[in-house]
Formats: structure tokens, sequence, C-alpha cells
């Protein structure tokens, strides 16, 4: 190759690498305004919560001052803090495993493409399209705990006397789990649908042709598969359950006694119930650290993955 040769390569490596970057800055240039409005929305309002947390600002007052780490020191010596924290991990670990179970079993059901797969569907997301606040009053006049009671009087059809559905607490917490499972299972199913729809189908044919079972096929080639779908919906369903509080206030309202007051429902209470607003940004700061927190967990469990396919 001659000299002149070698000039026209390298001029040609120089424009390919000016050209991509100059890609790259359009590319940034269009994603800035949307990056600039989300973190106006969510980047701000915590580090401000952040703040007000080291203050005693309280809107049945007038001013307010910096107190340092009172507000912390409060909350971690709260009387109810292990009541409340064992009641938001009961939530969020029994209501994210259903949602993600039972979502992955109506996904892969769904994409079998029966009969009516397109009207079972638009069924499916049908909790999802509701109000949450809507959704906690239906089911909350569903067990009401008179004969008025949807489930009290369809008891009353079989002989059955009618029941305090929220005065017992376990099953109170289980009726909670039970509606916000309901409510969050269409995202999991959108989610997992498009995942699965996205699988090379000659991998299964493979397999198939091998001898490979249904179950073989679902354990060794759609879970392997599926998994970062399967942890987004993961990182995606403990951040709403974590922050869940229209359906819970609706339905329970932290009852009977505290025995299904989530976090966030402390939050709100703290806030716009006692206006202690500091405190209740105290709250919301350390939700901020449990989500950033799980978060990397779940990241944490997809990166040894990734290296050892790179690998």
């Amino acid at each position: 190759m001659t000299d002149l040769d070698q000039a026209a390569v390298l001029q040609t490596r120089v424009s390919r690498r000016r050209a991509s970057r100059f890609q790259i800055n359009g590319y940034f240039f269009f994603i800035l305004p949307g990056v600039a409005f989300v973190l106006a929305l969510t980047l701000f309002p915590a580090l401000y919560g952040v703040y007000i947390s080291l203050t005693n600002l309280n809107l049945g007052y007038v001013g307010s001052s910096f107190v340092g780490l009172d507000n912390y020191v409060r909350f971690f010596t709260w009387n109810d803090l292990g009541l409340v924290a064992r009641n938001t991990l009961t939530f969020v670990a029994t209501s994210v495993i259903l949602q993600v179970v039972i979502g992955l079993a109506v996904a892969i059901l769904l994409d079998q493409r029966l009969i009516g797969h397109r009207l079972m569907r638009s069924i499916t997301i049908l909790p999802w399209v509701l109000p949450s606040v809507v959704v906690g009053l239906v089911f909350a006049q569903i067990f009401g705990g008179s004969r008025l009671g949807i489930a009290n009087y369809l008891l009353s059809l079989v002989g059955i006397g009618q029941m305090s559905w929220f005065a017992d607490p376990a099953l109170a917490m289980a009726i909670l789990i039970g509606v916000c499972t309901w409510r969050g299972i269409p995202f999991a199913v959108i989610v997992l649908l498009g995942g699965l729809q996205t699988l090379p189908r000659d991998v299964y044919e493979a397999a198939a042709i091998d001898g490979a079972t249904r179950w073989q096929r679902f354990r060794y080639i759609t879970l392997p598969m599926l998994r970062p779908i399967i942890l987004i919906c993961l990182i995606m369903g403990t951040g709403g359950a974590l922050n869940s509080l229209d359906i819970p206030l609706a339905l329970t309202g932290g009852g009977p006694g505290n025995a299904t007051e989530l976090i966030a429902i402390s939050l709100y209470k703290q806030s716009f119930l006692q206006l202690d607003i500091s405190y209740g940004a105290t709250i919301g700061t350390v939700m901020l650290v449990a989500n950033l927190v799980l978060i990397v967990l779940y990241l944490s469990v997809l990166k040894p993955r990734r290296r050892a396919e790179r690998g």
C-alpha cells in the first residue's frame, strides 16, 4: 500500500469518527429536553425533600430552622417502626412475587395465540386502566362488613354468616395484597409478553427436535432468556409497591389498628394529617434510599450473567 493509499484510509477513518461523534451529539441534543424535564420533576424534588428532612418545618407553625439529623433519630427510634417495616416488607415481597409469577403464566398463555387471544389481551389490561383510588373504594365496598357488602351477600346465599373482613389483621393484609396484585398483574403481562414475542423460535424448534419437554424448554430456554425482562418487572413492581399509597389508603387506611400500615401511609399521615412536613420528608428520604438499594441489588444479580455471556 502506497503512502497515498494509507493517507486516504486514515482520512476515511477520521471522517467516520467525526460522523459518529456528530451522530451521538445529535442524539444527545434530541433527548436533552426530555432528560432535563425528567430531572426537574425527580431530582430537584428529591434533593429538596432531603433538605426539608434536616429542618423542623411544620405547616402548623410559621417558621422553621435547621435541626440536622434529629428527624432521622426520631424515625429510627420510632416505636412502631418494626411493625410498619414488617408490614411493608410482607406487602412488597408477596405482591411483587405474585405479580411476576402470575403475570408470566398469563403472558405464556396469551403467547400461544389461542382462539380469542386478542380479546383476552384487552381484558387482561383492564385492571391497569382503572384508577387506583377507584379500585380501592370498589373492593372496600365488596368486602364491607355489613349486609351491603357484596362478599357477605354472596356468602349469605350459601348459608354462611356475614364476616368482618377488615377486623382480622391477617385477613385484611391478605385482601390488600390480593387487590394490589390484581391491579399490578397487567403491567407484568404486557412487559413479559413483549419479551416472549422477541425470543427466537428456532431455538425452541431445535430443542423440540432434540426431545426437550415443555417444562425443559421453559426452564432452560424461556427463563434464562427472559431474565433481564423479569428483573425489569421486579424493579418496577418493587418501586410501585413500596410507594403504593392510593389503594392501601382507600381500602384499609392502615387498619385494623396499625396491622396494615405501610411506610407510604405513615408518610401521608405525618405530612398531611399531622402537618409535620419535615418528618414526612424524612420518611420519604428513607424510602428513596430503600428504592435505590433494591435497584442496585437487582442490577447486581443481572451483572454477573452478562459478564459470563461476554466471556
